[in-house]
């Protein structure tokens, strides 16, 4: 497991660092995880102060990236460089 931080020592990470972190190895796992239209990308093997490190946006950097569909996520993980994801698909819960 590696220890890095995301953006301002959070674990929000931005597609470019992400990139570069794939590039040179620290990162080669992901994972979608959410509902129909709210997908999110976690990266498995990287945490920092315990929590995995989440993909965000340039628009709300310390914000979990919340993508619309599943399409969308794999595409910014090819652009990002990694090949393989795993997909989990919950359903929403009456209290949401």
């Amino acid at each position: 497991m590696t220890l890095i931080s995301g953006i301002n020592r959070g674990n929000c990470i931005l597609s470019s660092m992400a990139k570069e972190r794939v590039k040179s190895g620290v990162i080669d796992q992901a994972q979608i995880l959410g509902v129909k239209n709210a997908y999110t990308v976690v990266f498995d093997g990287s945490e920092w102060d315990g929590e995995p490190l989440v993909l965000s946006s340039s628009r709300q950097p310390y914000e979990p990236r919340i993508f619309k569909s599943l399409d969308g996520a794999l595409a910014e993980l090819l652009r990002i460089g990694l090949t393989e994801a795993s997909i989990k698909i919950t359903k929403k819960t009456d209290a949401e």
